[in-house]
């Protein structure tokens, strides 16, 4: 958001709300690992009780998850319940970034078939890593820029300017990535300078994108989904790695690399961005399945407007 087009009114919420979070963030980074995630997973169950507009998505999207196989009520409860700690704990463990480094990312996780981007990077296209607001993806980040450097991020901006702010520096001092606005002007290009210099585009594509209108099956259902990816493998010809961090027992991440996948052109854009997000969702439908509750997106109304008659003044780009 522009702050100097946002009310007084608003802008003053802005900085209360920078005045305490900032703070509280920066605090919770001085904590041991284990302190902070013990006291986060309790703030994710006080979150759990009060967020019933969450719950009320989550207890839909479960439904169409599993479909036929469909699971109790007690059942629902329990995984959503696993997805607020798991969130509150992704949350104090990006505060703590800084602490994994060159010699102790061991520490933190382990690492499943690296390999894929290796293989990826040596064809020097650079590398779309395509992932989920799934476990802990900064980690996954921050330990893919200490393995391969040069890695770069899509993000959105977020609506406060100051936490906006203090939240990149964090993910770029700390977590060693490079930040890309998703609204900023030249992002194209920007994407394409970093592509041409052998370096890693990192994507999340399991929410909606109300800009885009592409609309293929996510879970058996028609769903809007960004493509962004698609149309930047198709330009540029970068391979795809499909990578995952998924939390483990023993509060380490198991980071997972799938790749690198490659896709022919047809000569038809949209029919090419149908087939490679049809494929993406279902590497998502695979993990979610797996671990719902660590599937951040399933307290959102993912599967709402996702008809194509909600877009029929829209035109596909």
């Amino acid at each position: 958001m522009n702050r100097h087009r946002a009310s007084l009114l608003r802008r003053m919420g802005f900085v209360l709300e920078a005045t305490v979070v900032i703070p509280l963030g920066n605090l919770a980074a001085l904590l041991p690992w284990k302190t902070g995630r013990t006291l986060a997973s309790m703030i994710g169950l006080f979150i759990f009780r009060l967020n019933t507009s969450g719950r009320k998505h989550a207890h839909v999207n479960l439904d169409i998850i599993y479909g036929e196989n469909a699971l109790s009520e007690k059942e629902k409860d329990h995984i959503i319940k696993r997805l607020f700690m798991n969130i509150a704990s992704s949350l104090f463990e990006y505060m703590k970034l800084k602490s994994i480094t060159d010699s102790n990312y061991l520490n933190f996780v382990y690492i499943q078939n690296g390999e894929a981007c290796d293989r990826a990077l040596e064809e020097g296209k650079g590398v779309l890593a395509i992932s989920a607001h799934m476990g802990n993806w900064e980690i996954l980040g921050s330990v893919g820029a200490i393995l391969w450097k040069n890695i770069a991020a899509v993000i959105n901006r977020q609506l406060n300017p100051y936490t906006d702010k203090w939240l990149r520096k964090v993910r770029e001092n700390r977590g060693r990535i490079k930040c890309l606005y998703h609204d900023a002007r030249g992002l194209n290009y920007r994407i394409g300078f970093h592509l041409k210099q052998n370096g890693t585009i990192g994507l999340l594509a399991d929410q909606r994108d109300l800009s885009c209108t592409l609309i293929v099956p996510f879970f058996g259902m028609p769903s809007l989904t960004a493509d962004g990816a698609a149309k930047l493998h198709l330009l540029y010809g970068s391979p795809i790695v499909i990578c995952f961090a998924v939390k483990q027992t023993d509060g380490k991440y198991l980071l997972t690399y799938d790749g690198p996948h490659h896709f022919d052109r047809s000569g038809n854009l949209k029919k090419d961005c149908e087939v490679i997000m049809t494929w993406v969702n279902s590497k998502y439908e695979e993990m979610i399945r797996k671990h719902p509750d660590q599937w951040f997106s399933l307290l959102t109304p993912r599967w709402e407007r996702n008809r194509p008659e909600d877009f029929k003044n829209r035109l596909w780009r």
